[in-house]
Order: C-alpha cells, then structure tokens, then sequence
C-alpha cells in the first residue's frame, strides 16, 4: 500500500522536475488516485481509513471536484446555448452565470493546490519527500549507513552524576565495536576493517587530490569531537578533572574508541599520528581516561597548558584562516575565526558529532560541530560561540524565533561556510554521528527516544558517511519523527527553514541572492553543491530515493540490521573505478 504512495509523490515530482505543465501533473495524478481510492475502497470501505488512502484522497478529491467543475461548466453553455436559440433569454443567463461558477470552481482546485496537500505530508518542508537535490558523494555515492543496536547501552542508566550515559558500566564496548564495524564495511561495500578504510581513504583522496592513494606513513588524522560543554561544565585545576553539570549529551567515549581502535588496531595508524580534540574548550576527563588507558600514544590535545592531566598543549593558532561569508552583516563580530595548527595542518579530519537537537539551530550535528573548531575567545563565558549565532535560526536567544527574516529560507547560513571550508568540512575523511544517547539540546541531557525502533529507549545508533549533506539531511529526518512524539524537545528539529543550510550546500541556486561563500577569501566559492540532500518518504518506512527508485540521484539509507530500510528490487550498483 504504501508503495502506492511513494510512487505517486515519485511520478509527481519527476514531471516537476521535467517542466510538465501543471494542469497535466494535475490530471495524471488525479487519475491514478481516483482508480487507486477506487480499487481500494468500493471492496472493502473500511479501507478509506488506510494511510495510503488517505495520502491518495487529497489529489482524488481535487481532481473530481475539477472534472465535476469543467464537464458541469460545459453542460450549462451548452444548455444557455439551446435557450438562447429559443429565445429564452433570462433562463440563458442563469445557465451562463451557473457555468461561470463552475469554471471558478475549475480554476481554483488546480495543481497548486494539490501540490500544497502533499507538501503537508512532509511537515511544511518547501520540498517534497524524495526530491533530491545537489550531487552526492562517497565511494556509493550518497550512501548513508546507520547501524542500530538496543543491547549498545544500558536500559537502566539514570544518567545521573553517579549513573551518567558516559561511565563504562552503561556502554557494550563490545557491542558497539561490532556496530562500528560494520558501518564502515557496508559504507564502503568491504568486508574487512582494513579494505575499508583504505576504500575510504582512496575515495576522499581522488577527489582532494585527483589520485586514488591511501593512507600514507606520516599523515595525521585529527577528530573533532562534541565537547564543547567543557569549557564550564567542568571544574579543571592542577589535581584533577570533574564534572560541575549534570551529564550533557555529546561524543561519549565508548563511540570514539571503536572508530580509534579500527585506526589503530585493523589500519595500523600510529597512535601518535592519531589527534583527538575540542579546540574551543576542552576534552573531558572521562573521555581521556577510556582513551589513554586503551591507546596511551593518541594525542589527546588542549588549547592550554594541562599536561599535569596528560594533555597535549596544542602549537597555538592558525591567525584569520576562516573567513564568513556574510562579511558581518548578520555576524559583526563575526568577521574572521582561527583554527588550531593541529587541525589546520591535519591531512584527514574525523568529524565525530553527536546526535541532538539544538534550541538555536534546530539540530545540531557534523555542521554545528565546527562552531567548536575556531580560536576566538573571550566573551563573557570565556569561549566564543555567540557571535556566531546570528548564522543560525534562532539568532536572538533559545528557541526564540522572533526574528522571522531568519526563519525564512535564502538567508546566510553560517554551517554553510563550515561545510565548505578546505579545512573543515572538505578535509572531512569521513563524517560520524554518534547517536548512542540523543540529546533534546546542546546543553541538555540525553533522553530516551519515543519513536520507532527505538521505543522508549536511548537510540542506540551510529550514522556515517562520506557526504556530509546527506547524513545531515537524515539525521535531521530522524530528529524530526522524534520531535513529533517526544516533548522534551520542544519541537526545535521543527524550526522553520530548519534545513535551509542544507539546501545552500546541496545546490548554490538556493544561495541568497547577496551571499557568495568564499569561506577561504581567496575569490574561489564554495563548488555547485556540497553534497546531496532529500527528505525521507515518511517515518514509518525511512526510505529515500535510492532506496525506493533504480536511480543513482539522492540519498541511498543502508541500516544494519538490513530489513530496517527497504530497497526496492533493482540491479547491483557497481563501485566506480577509483583511478
């Protein structure tokens, strides 16, 4: 039944994206849902209540009340036509009068309006369900692998100062190292650890550089990971490192140390060419404690002197090597931004973010992590974000969408300028959401999840890919199907123009029509697209376009187990040849 569905939204926007004029959309589409409604509901009425129905009956009922309009409008002329040959005069006039209600009728039911039903489906998106839009990139280009795993994390975890998501007792190591590993194989369509990653390698490569080559001796790996509480969440002095705030949500260390462990143990990477950090504020304690006592040679790294506590102090800064491309007319504080040397002189990044929503950008994943990555500091925390916020949604204070001209789409966006930076989102190996334990916020605790699969429990996920707008775009899917169930996150994956920045990255055509970005000021703009983006078809079946349609364009959803995401029976799709 539900095929029914996603195929009628597909042949809709096919013709949308050909040019087919609106009218004829309106008639193919509202024949095949009356024989659909039809076919359906004359056997068996108790039908009508099905969800397949229902997405039919909108694009039904406009099309007959269409068809009753014109055949109606027809018959009245005709009718006025006869009288007025009888001379019957007044009696034509009311024909006439009645027909000209019939083509206002006609007229007003058309495409548009149908177009406005579907849109609903997707929540008030500008864009309906699969409509992929950008170019995709990876190995499977715009693959997207999620591995789910209930028995990851602890059920009864409280998530208390005592009992908090991140302690060991609450983490399967072993579970999650299996999820971890088997994200990167199916990312990569390998069946070792090692493949895998030199496929991964290999891939990013050939389009940094134009040669297929992986890992070689030397080069250095740097993982921006989501601490970035730390900077007052924590009490740091010369003994010791412990948490002030209750246990926020961000990259717990179980996660990280499965993806270390594969560069470490299965790629041979030298643990001291390994750099693990949270440029604005610090690493928390009980992520140095799981790594170190694993790896002890992985550079743990701090913008200050704290190598009584085994951190590394970090070279410095990198001076004015972030450039926003609004040049300060929604950010005036915001003009320039330094990166840490490590980062900055990195031959691979990790982007290892967390999976939340965010009260100032809606949600906050790979993207919203770099506002982490600079070196300006100095406000009234002692560490600068704020600035930047005028480059989000809510850009007065949380969850205060006041300012309306930023809740509407074509407006700078400052992830967008993350994402296209040489350093940052271009020198992304691979892009990690670590979705063990959902939070509602960036300062909020994690909560169990209410929708499906997770029911009730942590989420228990990790999501990775090579194309940073599609995991973006799915993670946000996934977000907004729980903001519809769970309260505690006050609707902020539901903000308006929510994935504005994704569509500026996917496709330049959405820019804002005074917006060039040039993150780098070196007159050269960010490339046509970023990566792909789409919108999933509903939240029950979680498919994309790839997963629903023998297509290579949009969003390819891979889920371990398997039979969580549907592919349609279609041939194999080869990996392209890496020259």
């Amino acid at each position: 039944m539900r095929k029914f569905e996603n195929n009628l939204e597909w042949i809709r926007t096919k013709m949308v994206k050909y040019k087919v004029p609106s009218k004829a959309i309106f008639i193919v589409v509202g024949i095949l849902s009356t024989i659909w409604f039809l076919v359906r509901v004359i056997p068996k009425p108790s039908r009508a209540g099905y969800p397949c129905v229902k997405a039919a009956t909108p694009f039904m009922s406009g099309f007959v009340i269409w068809l009753f309009s014109l055949t109606g409008s027809v018959f009245m002329f005709r009718k006025s036509y006869d009288r007025i040959k009888k001379a019957r005069y007044i009696a034509a006039l009311g024909f006439v009068l009645v027909g000209l209600v019939f083509i206002l009728v006609s007229n007003y039911q058309n495409a548009r309006k149908i177009y406005a039903n579907s849109v609903l489906i997707n929540n008030e998106l500008p864009d309906a369900p699969n409509t992929p839009m950008g170019q995709s990139y990876g190995s499977f280009p715009g693959r997207v692998v999620w591995t789910f795993n209930p028995s990851a994390t602890n059920d009864s975890c409280k998530n208390t100062m005592s009992d908090a998501y991140y302690l060991p007792q609450n983490n399967n190591q072993d579970t999650i190292d299996v999820m971890a590993n088997y994200a990167v194989k199916a990312l990569s369509g390998k069946t070792t650890i090692k493949d895998a990653w030199d496929a991964i390698f290999k891939d990013f490569n050939l389009r940094k550089k134009g040669a297929a080559s992986g890992y070689e001796v030397g080069q250095t790996i740097f993982i921006k990971i989501n601490n970035g509480q730390a900077g007052w969440a924590i009490n740091m002095n010369n003994l010791a490192e412990s948490r002030v705030r209750a246990p926020i949500s961000g990259t717990s260390p179980a996660a990280l140390l499965a993806f270390v462990r594969q560069l470490v143990d299965s790629c041979a990477i030298p643990q001291n060419k390994i750099l693990i950090g949270e440029p604005m504020t610090h690493v928390y304690k009980h992520t140095y404690d799981v790594i170190h006592a694993a790896y002890p040679d992985v550079v743990i790294l701090d913008k200050e002197d704290h190598t009584n506590l085994g951190r590394t102090t970090s070279a410095g800064w990198t001076d004015d090597v972030v450039f926003y491309s609004d040049k300060g007319k929604f950010m005036p504080d915001g003009i320039s931004d330094n990166l840490m040397k490590e980062m900055y002189d990195a031959d691979y990044m990790i982007n290892f973010a967390a999976l939340k929503a965010h009260a100032r950008n809606g949600f906050s994943v790979g993207a919203k992590n770099h506002l982490g990555s600079h070196g300006k500091h100095g406000d009234k925390y002692g560490y600068g974000t704020f600035y930047l916020h005028s480059g989000l949604v809510a850009t007065k204070d949380n969850d205060d969408l006041s300012n309306t001209e930023a809740t509407k789409y074509k407006r700078y966006r400052v992830c967008v300028d993350m994402m296209g930076h040489e350093k940052l989102g271009l020198n992304t190996v691979l892009f990690i959401v670590d979705g063990l334990w959902g939070g509602t916020e960036a300062v909020e605790p994690p909560v169990k999840w209410n929708s499906a699969p997770f029911n009730n429990d942590w989420p228990n996920s990790f999501f990775i890919a090579q194309d940073q707008v599609a995991i973006e775009s799915v993670c946000l899917d996934f977000l907004r199907a729980e903001a519809l169930v769970n309260p505690a996150f006050k609707k902020r994956p539901l903000f308006p123009a929510v994935d504005d920045y994704l569509h500026q990255a996917a496709d330049k055509t959405n820019w804002p029509e005074d917006i060039i970005y040039d993150p780098e000021a070196d007159g050269v703009p960010i490339s046509s697209s970023l990566g792909v983006h789409e919108h999933w078809n509903n939240s029950t079946d979680k498919q994309y376009t790839q997963n629903l349609f023998s297509s290579e364009d949009g969003i390819d959803l891979v889920a371990v187990p398997e039979n969580m995401v549907e592919h349609i029976p279609k041939k194999i799709k080869k990996k392209k040849k890496l020259k």
